[in-house]
């Protein structure tokens, strides 16, 4: 279960910082009051920086600090319009590019970043957060060579940089050579024990070698987020895999305690149920609410009514049946299923 802003790169020309940022402010005082907000904390600490601006206008930490604001309240055409304010008044801030680059990493404007990044590190060239941020960049866009540029940079700052080991397990990772990617995950953990995301990537690299130490990865992951339905998920998958049915069934059962509408996990209870331990009734239960979650859950439909056919209960088999080529027309085993109880 993994999440990623998808980005792709422009390799703009540089250019120069004035042209990035020639619109005017005249306006940005006022136009950027005209944003509401409905969380009180929020619209007070607007309406203070607000009144600080129009006293004093000329202050870019002000203009910052409200940027950051409408960032985090997800208002970033306003949060661009102050940083280009913040940055006309002072451009000599490495913090102001590391933000700026946040911005623009957000929006998409992954060839905006990288300018703002660099800039950043030219003004700056002991920050690690921003080579990391370019290492990532890189990654994203499989230029891997420059991702281990910029990881490299970071550790010759701080050779105990967890993130950077974890930026070179992930390259490692999607250049296909496992056992670097467990090594450099392996170090990440070493300098940050509750490294939630470094535990997930050696879980997810061991299953894949069917090596049992995937278990305690997924469980030091629960341990850091003891909630987290990606990390209870996966050990779940593992055990399934494993055919360990004991386990990967109390592993979901703890996974639906904490989310009891997840559909995958449902479904994947009903299989076990249906397949391997023969429990119909519990199947179908399993399968009916991954369907109740995901109404054009195919395979749920399928699988339970398998489990119907098996009780008997061919007419409500016939249905479910039905209504998997309803969803999808090409379902092969339930048009096999289907046939052959029409041909009874």
């Amino acid at each position: 279960m993994k999440i990623k802003l998808s980005f792709y790169y422009l390799f703009p020309i540089l250019l120069s910082i004035n042209i990035l940022f020639s619109c005017g402010r005249d306006n940005t005082i006022v136009e950027n009051n005209k944003k509401d907000t409905t969380n009180t904390k929020a619209s007070d600490e607007f309406k203070l920086l607000n009144s600080q601006l129009i006293s004093d206008p000329n202050n870019a930490e002000l203009y910052y600090s409200r940027a950051k604001l409408y960032f985090k309240k997800k208002y970033y055409d306003e949060s661009l319009a102050d940083m280009k304010q913040v940055l006309k008044i002072d451009s000599s801030k490495a913090s102001y590019y590391l933000t700026l680059s946040d911005l623009y990493f957000i929006t998409n404007k992954t060839g905006n970043a990288k300018i703002a990044l660099e800039k950043c590190i030219l003004l700056d060239d002991k920050n690690t957060d921003a080579m990391l941020k370019l290492a990532e960049l890189f990654l994203y866009v499989r230029k891997h060579e420059q991702s281990m540029k910029y990881i490299n940079m970071a550790l010759k700052v701080n050779q105990y940089n967890a993130k950077a080991y974890f930026m070179k397990g992930m390259n490692y990772k999607e250049l296909k050579d496992t056992a670097k990617a467990i090594s450099s995950m392996q170090t990440a953990v070493e300098q940050d024990q509750q490294y939630y995301n470094a535990y997930i990537q050696l879980g997810l690299l061991c299953a894949n070698k069917r090596n049992p130490l995937a278990i305690q990865y997924y469980k030091n992951a629960i341990r850091i987020q003891a909630n987290s339905i990606e990390a209870w998920y996966n050990l779940g998958i593992y055990y399934q895999d494993i055919l360990d049915w004991d386990n990967a069934i109390k592993t979901y059962t703890s996974l639906l305690h904490i989310d009891a509408h997840n559909k995958n996990a449902n479904y994947n209870m009903g299989v076990i149920n249906l397949l391997n331990l023969k429990k119909y009734d519990i199947a179908i239960n399993h399968f009916s609410n991954a369907i109740k979650m995901e109404p054009n859950y195919v395979q749920a439909y399928y699988g339970r009514g398998i489990c119907l056919q098996s009780k008997g209960n061919i007419k409500a088999a016939a249905v479910d049946f039905q209504k998997c080529l309803e969803i999808n027309p090409k379902f092969e085993n339930a048009e096999i299923a289907l046939k052959a109880i029409n041909n009874k």
